[in-house]
């Protein structure tokens, strides 16, 4: 590995390092005041969380280590809401059903991050999943997976463009490396 490689990981540690400590689980204080508190601050666009607190139909719906402020219909998360957890998890967006269902952000316990479509409480559509190391995928989801077109982007300068299937790149893509070198073709 080249000095500029080890310079690349050693910055994509730092980063999810610095993500963990600001994720850390809530100690059991902390939790019991946020989850009673109607304040939140969002972390992604998809909604103006000051404006849905006052919806009609805005509630809160405590679960074990879990608070949801949002919209209910008949008890269930439906609408625009927040579900926060308190071992530092979260989802902002769209619910259908009780279920993550639209538009929405989910920024997971170990730093990683998916914003874009979800169907049936999973990444569906089109949507970017970040991960707390730097690296990217932007393009088609199924069912969590992704499935159809994407770009994936790594923090060594690589990349590859193409078809994905049950999130392993197949079919007909580019895989081009930092150094230049490149195969396009049928994986």
């Amino acid at each position: 590995m080249d000095q500029e490689a080890i310079q690349i990981a050693f910055t994509g540690e730092q980063r999810a390092l610095k993500l963990a400590l600001k994720y850390a689980p809530l100690g059991e204080e902390d939790w019991s005041v946020s989850a009673q508190s109607l304040d939140y601050v969002m972390e992604s666009q998809v909604f103006d969380y000051e404006i849905l607190r006052q919806a009609f139909e805005f509630g809160m719906k405590q679960y074990n280590e879990a608070v949801y402020r949002g919209e209910l219909q008949n008890g269930k998360r439906h609408g625009l809401g927040v579900m926060q957890y308190r071992k530092a998890r979260v989802y902002e967006g769209q619910w259908q059903g009780d279920t993550r269902s639209g538009r929405g952000m989910e920024r997971y316990s170990n730093g990683n991050r998916y914003e874009g479509e979800f169907l049936n409480g999973k990444p569906h559509g089109k949507g970017v999943y970040t991960w707390a190391n730097g690296e990217v995928y932007e393009g088609e989801w199924g069912r969590g997976l992704k499935e159809g077109q994407g770009i994936w982007k790594g923090i060594f300068g690589d990349s590859y463009i193409g078809e994905w299937r049950q999130s392993k790149a197949t079919g007909y893509g580019v895989h081009q490396w930092k150094n230049g070198d490149r195969y396009e073709g049928e994986w």
